[in-house]
């Protein structure tokens, strides 16, 4: 795109007529805008909705210059009827001219300084030679550069100039037709067209932000609605090292890229004024500048070079005074610059307003200075304004630290090698370390022991004592640099083990969930048998069918026993974390070995006693274990044992059907009911083993509606337990 507003003007000054190319970046901005449209078409937010139905539509428009311009931009033969026909014309009266000129180049070859026809003021000529001019009748339209040739329109052809001439012309004002009737439109949409270039910018500028946050691994901050101030890792984009391939392609940057110190700052939202005191080339101004740079950013909408946590205010508006403001032309001092500009900046000053000013109250006498920049300071927080100054003035750091909406901070410095670590340290109030700079930059050591001299014994105290300070702040910062990373180590681990825990529980379960797979598969194979076995047994005498039938129950009994050890075991791992729990009964965490006494149990949450102390857990995270007396189950009335029906023998028949369906078991034991009744028999033995209980439950709900039942109960331990019923007949 380029920028339309000068095209759009040359078309009203002319109605609309402009050349051809004139319109190509017009076009090609509505062009760009129809693509953007349908690709916008795909967005699934609100946001890119509304980007795409900012953007107008130019299809009318574009139609229009698809059937106007060729694809090189020139004006098509079918723009128009007219034009079609006019273009046919000129191009049969071109053929008729060049056919007569051709003849002619041949007849008058002696005269001709070149075989070729050439074209002077829209008019075929030939190139006579001077010397022969007088053998070639015609007209005269120029000469050569070297007065050897003259080009001469013949008069044979004057006639068909003529002819060529006036087509050209009528083709030519259909042609400025077109253009001017084209431009007309194009003026009635420049509203749109203008309006297409701002909407196009503005996503081309979103992208933009995009693409820096992504370069520079930035993130939307969030916007503290109470005033806090949070900057997390923040990096400059001028220092931060993820962005050097990007500052060389834009700023054309020669120095090696290396990562700057990250920067962590935190103000309270009653926190207005930030002294920023240390060292020369200690990273004063550079916080400085980070903490203005940023607000901008975060304002304009872009992700900022910063870690998570970063949160930042809202200002009205941002000035700031930094670096030499010196002008030598308009008789401008460094102080009087910096006055006038600070001046301006108290001014406008507000509630929501931000000031940052470096080294304020120098480059004049420090007890003026000093007196100057507390007083403004003073001023600019009555206004309800928010700064970050940096200075070395005692005066300034003195007001910070007598304030409650004021906070210190200093740069650290390491004594040791004599050089800025770059760090921010709040509640510090900051040396300038001048003798340690002035060492590092090469000034002699005469030179610093006379000024340490000069100092006195006063200020080697206090220097210090301040040295102390620092080293204790320093010990500090890596006692909790070292608890937060063992914090981090422990919850690694306890992360480790969670998810051994897990793997252990899921591994368990599924072993479980096999077993009870292979006992219902041997179950069955027992049924099968069983029922095979009780088949062969019906067809012996009684006898033998009664003692063969209990040694088979027998042993089936036995193994289902042993095998429903199994289907015990997965039926209390699927119920485990529902098994009940009871006061006084005892518990442990699920997956460890602390173990405690229930001591109370309120919906989803359990108290328990461990080693004295009373912990609340979620149910779920607690199982039950052995311990404690559980609560009394409440009393059931004992049933009623039926007895016999008067003149009805005590002999008991048994039918087996372990194994079978529901469907089936109950039609085998219809039958043993109509045996029984027609043997006189008032007693029967329904033997349906223990299994899963769905059998047995099934047949005891039909045998309780049968009409010709008197009563049932679960058979007694010499019977068969609760794998048989006995059913009493009327």
């Amino acid at each position: 795109m380029t920028d339309l507003a000068p095209g759009l003007a040359m078309l009203e000054r002319t109605a609309g007529y402009a050349a051809p190319e004139d319109f190509r970046p017009i076009l090609a901005t509505a062009r760009a805008s129809e693509a953007v449209r349908r690709f916008l078409e795909r967005g699934d937010t609100p946001a890119l909705l509304a980007h795409r139905e900012a953007l107008p539509r130019f299809d009318a428009l574009l139609e229009k210059a698809r059937r106007l311009f060729t694809a090189d931009g020139a004006v098509s033969d079918d723009a128009s009827p007219r034009l079609k026909d006019l273009r046919a014309r000129l191009r049969r009266r071109r053929g008729e001219v060049t056919k007569k000129m051709s003849k002619l180049l041949e007849d008058r070859r002696d005269a001709l300084g070149e075989a070729l026809l050439v074209q002077r003021n829209e008019r075929y000529c030939l190139p006579v030679l001077a010397s022969a001019r007088g053998r070639v009748p015609g007209i005269v339209h120029d000469r050569s550069g070297s007065g050897q040739t003259v080009f001469v329109e013949p008069l044979e052809v004057v006639e068909a100039n003529n002819d060529l001439a006036l087509a050209a012309a009528e083709e030519r004002r259909e042609v400025e037709r077109l253009l001017a009737e084209f431009g007309r439109l194009v003026l009635d949409a420049s509203h749109d067209l203008l309006r297409a270039v701002a909407g196009l910018a503005a996503l081309d500028a979103l992208e933009a932000r995009v693409e820096f946050g992504e370069l520079s691994e930035g993130r939307l901050p969030e916007i503290s609605d109470d005033g806090s101030w949070v900057l997390r890792a923040a990096r400059h984009p001028l220092l931060d090292g993820r962005l050097a391939p990007l500052r060389r392609r834009v700023l054309e940057e020669s120095r090696p890229a290396r990562d700057a110190v990250p920067l962590d700052l935190e103000l309270a939202p009653n926190q207005r004024l930030l002294v920023v005191s240390g060292p020369n080339a200690g990273g004063k101004t550079v916080v400085l500048k980070t903490a203005g740079l940023f607000t901008l950013l975060a304002q304009s909408g872009f992700p900022v070079p910063a870690g998570a946590g970063t949160r930042l205010p809202v200002f009205t508006s941002a000035a700031a005074e930094i670096g030499d403001a010196q002008a030598i032309l308009s008789d401008r001092s460094t102080f009087s610059s910096s006055m006038e500009i600070l001046a301006e900046i108290l001014s406008g000053t507000g509630p929501g307003a931000l000031a940052l000013v470096d080294e304020i109250g120098g480059a004049t006498d420090p007890e003026e200075g000093s007196a100057l920049a507390v007083a403004w300071l003073e001023a600019l927080l009555a206004r309800g304004g928010r700064v970050i100054v940096t200075t070395h003035l005692s005066a300034v750091k003195n007001l910070a630290a007598g304030r409650e909406d004021a906070v210190c901070a200093a740069m650290e410095f390491d004594e040791a090698t004599g050089a800025p670590n770059y760090r921010l340290h709040p509640g510090l109030s900051g040396r300038s370390h001048a003798l340690a700079v002035a060492q590092e930059r090469g000034i002699p050591e005469p030179v610093l022991a006379r000024a340490r001299e000069i100092l006195g014994e006063a200020w080697r105290r206090r220097e210090k004592a301040e040295s102390e300070a620092e080293a204790a702040l320093e010990r500090l910062r890596r006692l909790e640099q070292a608890a937060a990373e063992e914090r981090g180590r422990a919850a690694a681990e306890a992360s480790r083990l969670a998810s051994e825990r897990e793997a252990l529980a899921r591994e368990r379960a599924k072993l479980l969930e096999e077993g009870k797979s292979g006992f219902e598969r041997a179950r069955a194979k027992l049924a099968r048998e069983v029922a095979d076995e009780l088949s062969r047994i019906r067809q012996d005498t009684a006898r033998l069918a009664q003692a063969s039938a209990s040694r088979v129950l027998d042993t089936a009994e036995r193994e289902a026993a042993a095998e429903e050890t199994v289907l015990a075991e997965a039926e209390a791992h699927s119920e485990e974390r529902s098994r009940e729990l009871f006061i006084g009964g005892r518990a442990r965490l699920s997956g460890s070995k602390t173990e405690g006494v229930v001591r109370a149990i309120e919906g989803d949450t359990v108290w328990l006693e461990v080693a004295g102390k009373r912990m609340r857990w979620k149910r779920s995270e607690v199982e039950a274990v052995g311990g404690g007396n559980p609560p009394p189950p409440a009393p059931r009335r004992p049933e009623k044992p039926a007895a016999a029906g008067p003149g009805l023998a005590a002999r008991t028949l048994e039918v087996h059907v372990i194994g079978k369906n529901l469907d089936d078991a109950i039609e085998e034991v219809e039958r043993a009911i109509d045996a029984a009744i027609v043997a006189g028999d008032a007693r029967l033995r329904v033997v349906h083993g223990h299994g899963t209980g769905r059998l047995r439950d099934g047949l005891r709900e039909h045998l309780r509606s049968h009409r010709a039942v008197a009563s049932i109960r679960a058979a007694d331990a010499r019977e068969g337990g609760n794998g048989a019923t006995m059913v009493e007949l009327k």
